[in-house]
């Protein structure tokens, strides 16, 4: 009798912790996500662009049942530093709106996005870029370090790359910076999109290149958001399991 009264014991505490961590994962499934999607203008709201990928990433969630919230800081001709970094800067740069852009919102997941502006060369092939390399890596590792600290999850993407609209000098100096985040992505153990060559491989397979991705040589279009928003998806996916 007592053996059928342990056993029974041990069926009905099964039952109950089965119960609990179903409520539990349940709960925890419905919990909102907050994103921010942190960057320049291939990250903003775009004239002529339908949908950014921020609004294609919280579309993609929802439909995947997980509630989200997405909140696009990008700002167009941001680069990683600060306005004084720059003399002709107008703008709030990465480091000058970082703690109100993202840390503010304890964000789950920040996507980050930045290359663009800081390779860019303003006075031409041989000249400095707007934001150094070694500084550019160094914003980068101080951003995924702060949201660490407040147990965010970091998606790095690589700028996307050049049409043949531009310089080769400008592809080969932007090639040095997307090295860096795929460099910086294995070292901080983050997730990466290296949107370089996925732009390249959709690229080889249409019809129209490159120049149908970024029809002004560097900015995507609908169709670049959506590859990009569908990587990101596919990651918050993943772990949100």
């Amino acid at each position: 009798m007592k053996i059928i009264n342990i056993r029974s014991l041990f069926s009905v505490l099964t039952a109950l912790l089965i119960v609990l961590l179903s409520t539990f994962s349940f709960a925890q499934s419905k919990k909102e996500l907050t994103i921010v999607t942190f960057g320049n203008s291939t990250t903003a709201p775009r004239k002529g662009i339908e949908k950014v990928y921020a609004v294609r990433i919280h579309e993609g969630l929802t439909e995947a049942g997980i509630t989200n919230k997405v909140i696009n800081s990008g700002i167009g001709g941001s680069h990683t530093g600060y306005g004084k970094d720059y003399k002709d800067s107008k703008i709030e740069h990465g480091m000058d709106r970082f703690e109100k852009a993202v840390l503010q919102h304890h964000p789950d997941w920040v996507t980050m996005n930045f290359g663009l502006n800081d390779a860019y060369q303003d006075n031409g092939i041989g000249t400095a870029s707007r934001i150094p390399i070694e500084k550019y890596i160094a914003n980068l590792t101080y951003f995924i370090t702060e949201i660490k600290k407040i147990d965010g999850k970091i998606i790095l993407l690589t700028p996307n790359p050049l049409s043949s609209k531009l310089d080769q000098f400008r592809h080969e100096r932007l090639k040095l910076y997307k090295d860096a985040v795929i460099k910086l992505a294995r070292s901080e153990n983050v997730e990466l999109i290296n949107s370089w060559k996925l732009f390249h491989h959709f690229a080889k397979k249409s019809p129209e290149g490159m120049e149908g991705l970024l029809p002004d040589g560097t900015h995507p279009m609908d169709t670049g958001h959506k590859l990009i928003a569908e990587k990101i998806i596919k990651i918050i996916k993943k772990k949100s399991r």
